[in-house]
C-alpha cells in the first residue's frame, strides 16, 4: 500500500480541536491500515515523528430516509500523538 493512500483526510470536529491543543491529531485512514503504516505515513507526509498512534474503528450508523433505513459508511480513525515541540502545519490555519 502506498503511504500517501493511508491517510485519507483530517478530522475537523470540536473534539479533534480540543485534542489538537495537546498535540494529538486525528485522521481518517484507510480501512486496511495499521499503526505502523499510519506512523510511517505521518513521518513521510508531514515530516514529524509520532510518539504514539491509536486506531479506532467506527461502525456504520443507520440513517432513516423515505425508503427505509440507509447506512453511512464504516471508517477507521487514527489519533496521532506528537512530541511537545512538533506541530503539523496543515492545521494552523483551521
Amino acid at each position: 500500500m502506498n503511504l500517501y493512500d493511508v491517510i485519507q483526510f483530517p478530522v475537523l470536529t470540536e473534539k479533534a480541536e480540543l485534542l489538537r491543543q495537546n498535540n494529538v491529531y486525528a485522521f481518517v485512514v484507510n480501512s486496511k491500515a495499521n499503526k505502523t503504516l499510519v506512523k510511517q505515513a505521518v513521518k513521510e507526509i508531514y515530516g514529524v515523528v509520532p510518539v504514539k498512534v491509536n486506531i479506532m474503528n467506527t461502525l456504520a450508523k443507520g440513517k432513516r430516509n423515505k425508503f427505509g433505513i440507509g447506512y453511512k459508511s464504516d471508517n477507521k480513525k487514527a489519533y496521532v500523538y506528537l512530541d511537545k515541540k512538533d506541530k503539523i502545519e496543515l492545521f494552523e490555519g483551521v
